[in-house]
């Protein structure tokens, strides 16, 4: 994959078919888009290309209502690779680019710039200054300017439609097991891991404490999960929150991977969340405690088993 951070630079290729979007999340609808926007660049023999923003629009249009991105701009990127995009326009997202009128858009960026020969994108695409451009305004320029136009309308799943809000909801919410589903993978978390009190081992249940800078984290509570470290993947329990049987007062993400026993301070890890067990709770003693994780271990264990790994 190809990518321009800024159009200044940007060299032709032939018969460009491109979506446009923020595509935080990269959830199943998003993936739509892409295959519908490979599927017609390869009828052409052209170039599938995607246009995506760095910040998010939302962050500098309303940054007080700006709730936090699902997807980090270097796992989006990640993402649209694996899903076979040849080109990647991640454009900056400025005052002065917003109140680009919505017709100069179209015909000064995606026709005279990039030469489009197709444009698909979403029901609910809005561009240009005010977001006053619309699908119906796409619609009516593509014959003017000679390009195929195409909207995707929502993915919806047992009536749920499936956008990156309500996806944001349900990881705040805890519920990662339906997020994962609508994301059509598990919700991921990357960071470093970092020394802790060192309460875990003394139980027998050594963890890794995780500090990222993810903006959307999961409810409190204690998840299935899976850790990648240097590229091999373990099962493991997830506990977030505040420790309450020890009274902590800072939040922190900690992790006891099933059967193992390596160091990893210092280590990068991705945490993938799979279903969430219970509320995180404060119990009596460090025997209740210890029962209680003793039982996560198990309904782990039981999930993993059913699913094969």
């Amino acid at each position: 994959m190809v990518t321009f951070e800024s159009l200044n630079n940007f060299k032709g290729f032939p018969n460009p078919v491109l979506t446009i979007g923020n595509y935080d999340g990269m959830h199943i609808g998003h993936r739509k888009i892409i295959e519908k926007v490979r599927a017609r660049a390869a009828e052409i023999s052209g170039t599938s290309m995607l246009m995506t923003f760095n910040p998010h629009p939302l962050s500098v249009i309303k940054p007080d209502n700006h709730l936090g991105l699902i997807t980090p701009i270097h796992i989006r990127k990640r993402l649209i690779e694996e899903n076979g995009i040849d080109v990647l326009l991640l454009l900056p997202f400025t005052d002065e680019f917003r109140l680009i009128e919505p017709e100069a858009f179209v015909s000064d960026i995606l026709v005279r710039k990039l030469g489009i020969k197709g444009l698909i994108v979403g029901y609910d695409f809005k561009f240009g200054k005010g977001g006053k451009g619309n699908t119906d305004m796409l619609r009516s320029l593509s014959g003017h300017y000679g390009f195929v136009f195409e909207m995707v309308e929502a993915i919806n799943l047992n009536n749920e439609k499936i956008g990156s809000n309500k996806i944001r909801r349900l990881i705040i919410e805890g519920d990662v097991k339906k997020a994962e589903i609508f994301l059509g993978r598990p919700y991921i978390i990357e960071g470093q891991v970092l020394r802790g009190y060192g309460r875990g081992g003394g139980i027998g249940f050594p963890t890794i404490n995780i500090e990222t800078e993810f903006e959307v984290v999961p409810k409190n509570g204690v998840y299935i999960s899976e850790v990648m470290v240097d590229n091999k993947t373990y099962r493991s329990v997830t506990n977030i929150g505040y420790n309450p049987t020890f009274n902590n007062r800072e939040k922190s993400i900690e992790t006891f991977i099933l059967d193992f026993s390596d160091n990893l301070y210092g280590k990068e890890v991705s945490l993938y969340f799979h279903e969430r067990i219970r509320d995180e709770m404060k119990f009596n003693n460090v025997d209740e405690l210890k029962h209680r994780i003793d039982m996560d271990v198990h309904t782990a264990r039981s999930y993993f088993e059913k699913i094969g790994k």
